[in-house]
């Protein structure tokens, strides 16, 4: 098993009557892709159930602009 840093991006961004992403990837098969986005979907899927209204949690990594 090796030690390669794996990565997923997905960005969605939503303007007046436009929705556009972005995905960038490092070191991720497309099966992987598919599992992260699936993973993904049933986060928010689970916080929906708890009634929860900030179904997504955002992070930014130091030095990362906005």
């Amino acid at each position: 098993m090796s030690d390669e840093q794996k990565a997923f991006l997905l960005r969605v961004d939503v303007t007046s009557n436009n929705i556009q992403t972005t995905m960038k990837t490092q070191n991720v098969t497309p099966q992987e892709a598919i599992g992260f986005l699936e993973m993904a979907k049933a986060q928010i899927l689970d916080n929906l159930k708890q009634g929860r209204k900030d179904i997504f949690q955002a992070f930014k990594k130091e030095g990362e602009g906005q």
